[in-house]
Parts: structure tokens; sequence; C-alpha cells
């Protein structure tokens, strides 16, 4: 087959092989970093909408640290192992993901149903053409519409491949879409001002239920961050079985389940990491930007 073809071609050239190690590493680095900024961007993000649910200005002293917070809560609980805490994930999971896209079929319903005509390649394609350079930049405002997927194959360990493809296809995809043009139908009718960005989600969301989603959209953000933190112990203790990576102490934490480890130095270089960058930036754009293209 393909597969057996490319083996062969790489087993006979060793420059290859260097090429495809430099880019795996490269990778590699890139969904570590990934690890410090997804949890600040997902905890961030979620916390962000105190600001439509609290009074005037009084979002400013609670959202930061609200944060961090739970950040330190999040690494701190990583030495009780994903089996010991997993089994809330699902449920919350998928509480999530209806409620986004109920959201986001009563704001279609709503606002505008003809939005539907924006999954049409053609109009990303007169947008790129239409504002040429400017926008390819601006893709990386929106980058945060896609990162995650890379988190869920991180955690090959914990399931195969098979199963990601399925909760994505038939779960994780769906969802998104209806909840994206959701937004987008609500925005179509509400010219928001500059400076809400933060909080285009909460906005589109009804008063009503906007606590609720604000505690559910929280803990999903802890469940986002803990499979990209999960996923980065995967990676580390592969790199260091090849020699890639300074060995550091790896820590099984279940007996039954192979692949959940946990790493204590990483844990904690993580967590003042993903710290410092949640006080630095203090801005869910600014967090955006900085694992995408500034824009």
């Amino acid at each position: 087959g393909a597969a057996a073809s490319v083996r062969r071609v790489l087993e006979r050239h060793k420059v290859l092989q260097r090429v495809l190690l430099v880019l795996a590493l490269v990778g590699t680095c890139m969904v570590i970093g990934d690890g410090v900024l997804t949890p600040a961007i997902s905890v961030f993000s979620a916390v962000s909408g105190l600001e439509l649910s609290m009074e005037k200005g009084h979002h400013k002293y609670v959202e930061l640290p609200l944060a961090c917070f739970i950040l330190v809560c999040l690494f701190a609980l990583q030495h009780y192992g994903t089996h010991r805490v997993g089994f809330i994930f699902a449920p919350i999971v998928i509480a999530w993901l209806l409620c986004i896209s109920m959201i986001g079929v009563y704001n279609i319903v709503k606002w505008e149903p003809h939005v539907y005509q924006a999954l049409s390649p053609y109009y990303m394609y007169k947008f790129l053409k239409k504002t040429q350079r400017g926008g390819w930049m601006s893709l990386g405002g929106i980058l945060l519409c896609v990162t995650g997927s890379e988190a869920m194959f991180a955690d090959l360990g914990h399931f195969n491949q098979l199963s990601i493809q399925i909760a994505f296809t038939c779960m994780v995809y769906p969802s998104l879409i209806l909840a994206y043009m959701g937004q987008a139908a609500y925005l179509s009718k509400h010219h928001i001002l500059e400076g809400d960005y933060r909080v285009g989600f909460y906005v589109s969301v009804p008063e009503v239920i906007r606590w609720p989603v604000l505690a559910i959209a929280i803990l999903a953000a802890v469940v986002g961050s803990q499979a990209v933190i999960t996923g980065t112990f995967s990676m580390i203790k592969q790199c260091t079985s090849l020699g890639c990576f300074p060995r550091v102490k790896i820590v099984h934490t279940s007996a039954q389940v192979h692949g959940q480890i946990y790493i204590p130095e990483i844990n904690w270089i993580l967590m003042i990491l993903c710290l410092a960058v949640t006080i630095g930036f203090r801005d869910t754009k600014h967090l955006g930007n900085a694992s995408g293209t500034p824009c």
C-alpha cells in the first residue's frame, strides 16, 4: 500500500528521515505551546461572559482573579489522574455541545434563517479575493474556531483514532457549525460596538439563560484544557522515549488504563506559563493572536 511505499522511501534516504524528524518535532513543539495558550484562552474566554452578567465595570475586578484561580485548581488536580475526574467530563461536554447547538438554532430561526448559505465555499473565496492580504491576516482572529482538534488527536493514548473521528464528525463539528451560524445570524441584525468583541458569543445568548450558560462554559473550558494538558504529557513521554526530550519523572495514574500519565515538572511549568500569559495579556483577542496570525 501507500504507507509501505512511503516507509521504503524513508528507509532508503537518511535525509528524508531527518527532515521528517524535524517536522515532527516542530509540530510537537507547537502543540506543547498550545498546551500553554489553550487553557489560558479557554478559561479567560469563558469567564469573560461576566461582562454581560455583572454591573458595568465590576467584571474587570473578577475576571482575571477568577481565571487564575480556575487555572491553579485545574493544574493542582492533575496528579489525581484523568480516570478519577474524567467520569464527569462526558456529561459536561455533551451538555455544552447541546447548549451551543440549541442557542445556535434559536438565533438562526429568530434572526436570519438564510445564514446557512454561509456554508458555501464561494463566499470564502469571494471574501479572500476582495480583502486579499488583509483577509488572510484576519484569519488569525478566528483561529480558535478550529483549534482543539489537535488536542483530541494528542489523546490517542486514551482513545483510538476511529472513536475520535466519530465523535468529531457526529457531535463536535455539527454543534460548532450551528453555534457559529447562530452567532453570524445574530450579528447580521445587531451591530456590535468595538470593544464588545470579547463577548461575541454571550451577547447572542438569551439573557434568561445567560448565567447557566456561563457556568457550563466555564466547566467546558476546564474539560478542554484538561484534554490539551493530558495530550502534552503524552507527547513529552513519547519524545523522552525517542531521546528528544530530557528525562523527567513520569507517574502512571491508572493501573487499568494504559497511557494515563502525570509529569509533575511539566505540569507546574505549564501552570506557571499559563498564569504568566493570562496575567500578561489579560485579553482574549490578544491571547488568540498569540496562538495564530496577528491581526
